[in-house]
């Protein structure tokens, strides 16, 4: 049985990665795998998520303040406040703040899988101003279905 969850502004298990902050409002563990919701947080300038792909996860975007351009297969666009999109697994996607105020994004994941430990694994990584390797990172994102989209076969 599940039970009901709210969380106020502010609320909900916060990791660092580099200058964004990622807040976990809904996890796996707490909708029994159905989604996972985050809270992306980026200063101006960030970047959020190089190209990648999911092969299992569908992934949807919510701006909800600031311009955050969206990489979505071969398109690049510039994603105000209230924009959503939708990203189908195997489908190329990335984002970053190129603007100059601070961006938000809510994430959905769906299924949820247990998606906050690679965003607790990138923090750990990533702690202290530590640039992890390029090994470090192939294995932190192939343990929860994340390849790079240039290396669509894996």
């Amino acid at each position: 049985m599940s039970l009901p969850l709210i969380l106020q502004p502010g609320e909900g298990q916060t990791v660092q990665i580099r200058t964004s902050t990622c807040t976990f409002k809904a996890t796996g563990q707490e909708t029994h795998g159905h989604f996972g919701l985050f809270e992306f947080v980026m200063e101006p300038g960030t970047d959020g998520a190089s190209p990648h792909i999911h092969k299992e996860l569908t992934e949807a975007f919510y701006v909800v303040e600031g311009n955050v351009e969206l990489v979505l297969g071969d398109r690049r666009i510039v994603a105000e406040p209230k924009t959503f999109i939708l990203v189908p697994e195997n489908t190329p996607h990335g984002f970053s703040n190129a603007g100059q105020t601070p961006a938000t994004l809510l994430i959905l994941f769906c299924p949820a899988d247990s998606r906050e430990q690679y965003f607790e694994g990138l923090a750990e990584l990533t702690k202290d101003g530590r640039e992890p390797t390029q090994v470090e990172l192939l294995d932190l994102m192939q343990r929860f279905d994340q390849y790079p989209a240039t290396n669509t076969d894996s």
